[in-house]
């Protein structure tokens, strides 16, 4: 059986543990990953829960009205999917905090500090499928020490910077296709540009 990093799959440390494998997926998953014809383990890793892969995603993840004390009907703008988000129990408390998101405004709207060093998201078990089989930060891009933007594990930009995001729509066209090669290839074009990666 595929496992998609649901919340049972938990690492030691209680963080997530996701492992992501491309066989065959429940059906909910067919209209966001393509069926490769023999298996493949994409990834394997322990979210800390810094935030990071989640601090843009305000972009996609739109709230179209709350519903409820703590549901709202929420689309993923990528994928043009609704879906019912709800707070988990365990995390209303620090949902109720809005000013993270004040900070932030281009933050998933469920995304806060758990005021332990953690940014979580509070509706973890209820998160779009997208969410779910989402790959961690694969390039972070700095302009000088300040980190201008990052590459994610599925080849998407997340970044505020004009610059930035003008110079990877210009290459977009011509990525490689495979993950390994696609990062290392963005590594040496944001560089050839001024940018430092890691």
């Amino acid at each position: 059986m595929n496992r998609l990093g649901r919340p049972e799959d938990k690492g030691k440390d209680g963080g997530a543990k996701n492992f992501i494998t491309c066989t065959t997926y429940p059906d909910t998953y067919n209209h966001m990953v393509h069926k490769p014809v023999r298996p493949i383990l994409i990834m394997v890793f322990t979210c800390t829960q810094c935030g990071q892969c989640c601090i843009y995603l305000g972009d996609y993840i739109v709230i179209e009205e709350q519903t409820g004390p703590y549901t709202y009907a929420c689309s993923c703008v990528s994928t043009n999917t609704p879906f019912q988000a709800v707070v988990d129990e365990d995390k209303r408390n620090i949902f109720n905090n809005r000013d993270f998101s004040a900070l932030h405004p281009h933050a998933c709207p469920f995304l806060r500090p758990a005021g332990d060093d953690r940014i979580v998201c509070t509706i973890h078990n209820t998160s779009p499928a997208q969410c779910k089989i989402y790959r961690c930060v694969a390039v972070r891009v700095y302009s000088g020490d300040t980190m201008v933007g990052y590459i994610t594990g599925m080849g998407a930009l997340h970044s505020n910077d004009s610059g930035l995001r003008a110079l990877y729509e210009s290459c977009v066209s011509d990525l490689p296709a495979s993950d390994e090669e696609r990062d290392s290839w963005l590594s040496g074009f944001f560089k050839t540009h001024g940018y430092r990666t890691e």
